[in-house]
């Protein structure tokens, strides 16, 4: 039997804490969570994009910075919604593509492909409340990901 050994240096238990905020704020706001990234990755490109027009006087890198910033927190919401759309096409067609390959009348060979299709379905019906599921299931991972780090273990997808 294996003994566990608790690793408490302060760089650990920082990641660990970063993991279970992380972990927490997936569970509890779910696709929201996307929302608050989306705000704080915009913001900082444009902060980013005025230091490099003052600090680093480059002026074309400031403004293409501060413009991405912008479109983020902006235009964030759509572009996300698009994405989600053409991941779901994606997944359906490649599902679809799969059973078309693989079957040849074996019930487990197409099992994989009609999974596929189904999510696929899924994430162009029902894209929000499926990213909530899977928002969910992320932010558990990170929050046994941030007790298994306090043991120097981690789960790796």
């Amino acid at each position: 039997m294996s003994k566990f050994k608790l690793d408490l240096s302060l760089e650990n238990v920082l990641n660990c804490a970063v993991y279970a905020i992380i972990g927490l704020l997936l569970v509890i706001l779910q696709g929201g969570s996307l929302g608050i990234l989306m705000t704080v990755v915009g913001a900082l490109m444009m902060i980013l994009g005025v230091i490099d027009v003052i600090k680093n006087n480059d002026m074309t890198k400031g403004i293409i910075e501060a413009v991405v910033g912008v479109l983020i927190i902006v235009c964030g919401w759509l572009i996300a919604d698009i994405v989600l759309l053409i991941f779901g096409i994606a997944l359906i067609v490649k599902g679809v593509m799969e059973i078309v390959k693989c079957y040849n009348g074996r019930l487990s060979e197409i099992i994989s492909p009609i999974i596929t299709v189904v999510v696929g379905v899924l994430f162009v019906l029902a894209r929000w409340t499926l990213l909530d599921v899977f928002c969910i299931i992320a932010g558990i991972i990170f929050l046994i990901n941030a007790i298994l780090m306090l043991f120097g273990k981690t789960i790796n997808i």
